[in-house]
């Protein structure tokens, strides 16, 4: 479940140029290397060690999400 090398170049040099190259990349990545990527299944047996945001399932965290304070003003 891991991204080869080569792959893992690939998606560095989308990485420099936007999301959108990223989006192209992942797709052309999941194609060729399905295993590589969680899905729905393989999420809710993971466990984080920070805790993801609430849309992603998962079976636990070690560690809760940081608390973000609020932003100071100049």
């Amino acid at each position: 479940m891991f991204l080869k090398r080569d792959e893992r170049v690939l998606l560095q040099l989308a990485a420099k140029d936007g999301i959108e190259e990223i989006n192209v990349a992942i797709a052309k990545l999941r194609r060729g290397n399905p295993a590589a990527f969680h899905d729905g299944d393989s999420l809710r047996e993971r466990v984080f060690l920070v805790q993801p945001a609430n849309w992603i399932p998962c079976q636990g965290s070690i560690r809760p999400a940081p608390t973000q304070s609020p932003r100071k003003s100049d």
